[in-house]
């Protein structure tokens, strides 16, 4: 909205009252006495006017003899005409130029409100835009937190992946380290099952022995009994004849200690064969043990 300006009253009021006190109605007194507010272009304006307006006060003619008054008056009328021309000349060129000057003072003014105006447009513009500015900046600040929380859960989430990524990588890693160790139990217990094959046959092979060591045993225990019984009856039989049956006796008794020893011999290798079927018996159950670990684990 365009500024109201100085109105042509304030100013004749202002140099009504100069004029009154004794002063000369200037541009800068006026300007100053209305409280150094107004266009000096305005008031010069309205200043203008105001002269025009006022009445010019008729000086009184002092008493001079007539034919000098005449001469002086002719001489006046000629001086003042001279004068007169040249001042209306000059007057009419300072109101030209004063007229310019007032048409381009007020030019300026209208610019001036014109582009007071605008500077308040734009004052309000720019708070209007500062608002949405600061709000923008708000909005903005408020997205980058977002887009850092959606980094954060990303990378999070990323990190997860890597994490399953490399459990699904130990997990095969496992698997296949089970499935060769499987392989790997299979194997043996293929094998196993041939050394138990195997076991078995020479098992069979000493049970066999441990029998006929066995029965040499019994047949030798067998053999020793009779021999001692019938040295004992040899003995009671020919007790009156053991000067002559001596060598006989003696004989029989070397063949009984011969039978002792043998049964002795049977019996010592009979226990080391049952001390081999223990120790293949271990074995194979250990081998049992290793097979089913493996087929649970299958």
């Amino acid at each position: 909205m365009a500024r109201q300006g100085i109105t042509f009253e304030q100013v004749a009021a202002v140099a009504d009252a100069l004029a009154g006190e004794g002063q000369q109605p200037t541009i800068r007194a006026v300007r100053e006495r209305l409280g150094a507010t107004g266009s000096p272009n305005t008031i010069h304006k309205h200043l203008s006017t105001w002269r025009e307006a006022r009445p010019v006060a008729a000086a009184a003619a002092p008493e001079l003899p007539q034919a000098l008054t005449a001469a002086i008056a002719a001489e006046i009328e000629r001086a003042a005409s001279q004068a007169r021309g040249e001042i209306e000349g000059r007057l009419v060129q300072a109101q030209a130029e004063a007229a310019e000057l007032a048409a381009a003072g007020e030019a300026l003014e209208a610019e001036r409100d014109e582009l007071a105006e605008q500077v308040a447009v734009l004052t309000t513009e720019r708070d209007t835009l500062a608002g949405k500015a600061a709000q923008q900046a708000a909005d903005l600040a408020e997205a980058q937190q977002r887009i850092e929380r959606e980094q954060q859960a990303a990378e999070a989430a990323r990190v997860e992946v890597a994490t399953a990524r490399l459990k699904i990588e130990a997990q095969a890693e496992r698997q296949a380290e089970q499935a060769t160790e499987i392989e790997r139990l299979r194997a043996a217990l293929t094998e196993a099952q041939q050394g138990r094959t195997t076991a078995e046959q020479q098992a069979a092979v000493l049970g066999a022995k441990l029998e006929a060591a066995a029965d040499r045993i019994n047949r030798a225990e067998a053999r020793a009994e009779q021999i001692e019984k019938q040295a004992e009856k040899t003995a009671q039989q020919h007790a009156e004849a053991r000067a002559a049956s001596a060598q006989e006796t003696r004989q029989a008794q070397a063949e009984r200690d011969d039978a002792r020893k043998v049964a002795a011999e049977a019996r010592e290798q009979a226990a080391r064969l049952a001390g081999q079927l223990e120790a293949l018996q271990r074995s194979q159950d250990t081998q049992g043990a290793a097979k089913n670990a493996a087929t649970s684990q299958k």
